[in-house]
C-alpha cells in the first residue's frame, strides 16, 4: 500500500520525531493509528450497550404502566398495519 501525505501530515510527523514523541516515521504512525484504535468502539462495548438497550426497552411497560394485553409485539405490528 502506497499512502501519500498531506504536507501538514508530513509536518506532524517530522515534529512528532524531533521532539522525541516518537523514535521514526514508522512509530510516530503506529502510536497515531494506536490513538485511533483506542476511541474505536470495541465489540465488548456494543454488546454491552445493546444488552443494556433490551433491558430497559424490556422493562420500559412496566415503569410506565403500558401492557400489550394478550398481544404479542408481531400481533400488534400485523394489527397496526392497513
Amino acid at each position: 500500500m502506497t499512502i501519500i501525505l498531506k504536507p501538514e501530515q508530513e509536518q506532524v510527523i517530522i515534529q512528532a520525531v524531533n521532539s522525541g514523541l516518537a523514535d521514526n516515521a514508522d512509530d510516530a504512525l503506529d502510536k497515531a493509528f494506536d490513538a485511533l484504535r483506542a476511541r474505536l468502539p470495541h465489540k465488548s462495548d456494543l454488546d454491552e450497550s445493546v444488552q443494556a438497550a433490551a433491558l430497559r426497552l424490556g422493562s420500559f411497560g412496566k415503569r410506565h404502566g403500558l401492557s400489550l394485553g394478550n398481544l404479542t409485539i408481531k400481533e400488534l405490528l400485523r394489527e397496526s398495519r392497513p
